[in-house]
């Protein structure tokens, strides 16, 4: 794989499907030099296959941080940089249901790179004339925007976005667009896995243990620590009723920052623009509107939403993007915090060896609350800065 593939072609993660393995491929073989019966290492197959990828491209590869994107996992295979993904599945309302609840189970055994095909791997036939099927997509690929990796496939498929037509492809492009400018969100809740055990796909008895109606729920989700999820589940609504659970002070639409509700449930308005998203108080989340790789997220201007109701904080991670030599400390954290009763936000010193301070990075700070938003322009220099509202 070295010679052949992987060092001739400089690439940058490898997908190694089918890691069950397909169709039972260690009956009756002897495995290990003919040592041991294959049986024996049925479940555990995908475990193994993948350390052995892993180690290989760790120590053929010059510090490059090795992706494993496998159909199958075992306990344990997180340590390898591997992600998994739900395999051959439908594309109808009720499979999308038990992808969500699926995830979660994962994500609670300790696996937290977890996605699916979104659309279904098996789709109909008149896939790119079937507005019925239009809409199902749509919703798969909403949702996704919100699970940690976001990805698209299907079987004997051209799943390109213009392939379904002018509004598949708006609307597909804006969920995509949606998902880049999370990226300074997103890099920092991976930072939580990889330092603090933490998951960035959240079942609520993580954050909401004591709420019993929150507990009751299969498929409302927290995306990291600030936001829910509500996926759309069934086809042709423009309402439906969503759980906010108990924190203090409420929360907030995220598609257009107005406040929701305190707690409770709450009837929501539903487009086929997008699936409903809430933020709660107290929460701070970084955006961007120019990123597109990891590598470039330190050097990136961006935008910090306050969602004003209780005191919050937010640690914003940044490092290379593409080695490994965060494992070294060459990497940052930015803290940030929200007083909500003095009104004022503070950005603390750039702590860590990774990145120069960087003499006017452009951060635009706003501040969302019941009563609409206020902005701040700053010019940040790695040294800590307040601003007031």
């Amino acid at each position: 794989m070295r010679d052949s593939l992987v060092g001739r072609y400089n690439i940058d993660a490898l997908w190694l499907d089918a890691t069950e393995p397909e169709n039972d491929d260690l009956l009756g073989r002897m495995v290990c030099n003919g040592k041991y019966p294959g049986e024996m290492f049925r479940n555990a197959y995908p475990l193994i296959v993948n350390k052995a990828v892993y180690e290989g491209f760790r120590r053929d590869i010059d510090n490059k941080r090795a992706l494993l994107f496998t159909r199958s996992a075992f306990p344990g295979i997180q340590r390898y940089g591997v992600a998994t993904w739900s395999g051959d599945v439908g594309n109808d309302w009720e499979t999308l249901k038990r992808q969500i609840v699926a995830g979660l189970g994962m994500s609670v055994c300790g696996l937290p790179w977890w996605t699916y095909d979104a659309g279904g791997f098996f789709r109909p036939s008149n896939q790119y004339t079937d507005k019925n099927y239009h809409e199902r997509f749509l919703r798969w690929l909403q949702t996704s925007v919100y699970l940690p990796l976001m990805r698209v496939h299907g079987y004997m498929s051209n799943t390109e976005f213009w392939n379904y037509g002018e509004d598949v492809m708006r609307i597909s492009r804006n969920a995509l667009s949606l998902r880049y400018s999370l990226l300074p969100y997103i890099y920092s809740c991976a930072a939580d896995v990889t330092f603090r055990g933490g998951t960035i796909m959240r079942p609520l008895v993580m954050d909401f243990a004591t709420d019993t109606t929150a507990l009751s729920l299969k498929y409302q989700y927290m995306f990291g620590r600030s936001l829910l999820v509500t996926p759309v589940l069934e086809p042709e609504i423009n309402q439906m009723c969503v759980y906010l659970p108990e924190t203090e002070g409420g929360w907030y639409d995220f598609r257009d920052n107005s406040y929701a509700s305190n707690n409770g449930w709450y009837e929501t308005g539903v487009s086929i623009e997008n699936i409903p998203a809430f933020v709660r108080a107290g929460s701070i989340i970084p955006l961007s509107t120019e990123l597109t790789t990891t590598s470039s997220l330190s050097g990136a201007d961006f935008e910090i939403r306050i969602f004003n109701g209780t005191d919050g904080e937010f640690c914003l991670y940044e490092d290379n993007g593409n080695n490994y030599d965060y494992e070294s400390g060459l990497f940052s954290e930015i803290k940030m915090k929200w007083n909500n009763k003095k009104r004022a936000f503070t950005i603390f010193d750039k702590r860590g060896k990774f990145g120069e301070r960087r003499e006017g990075r452009k951060i635009k700070v706003i501040l969302v609350s019941k009563n609409g938003i206020s902005e701040r322009e700053i010019l940040y220099d790695g040294y800590k800065t307040v601003v007031k509202f």
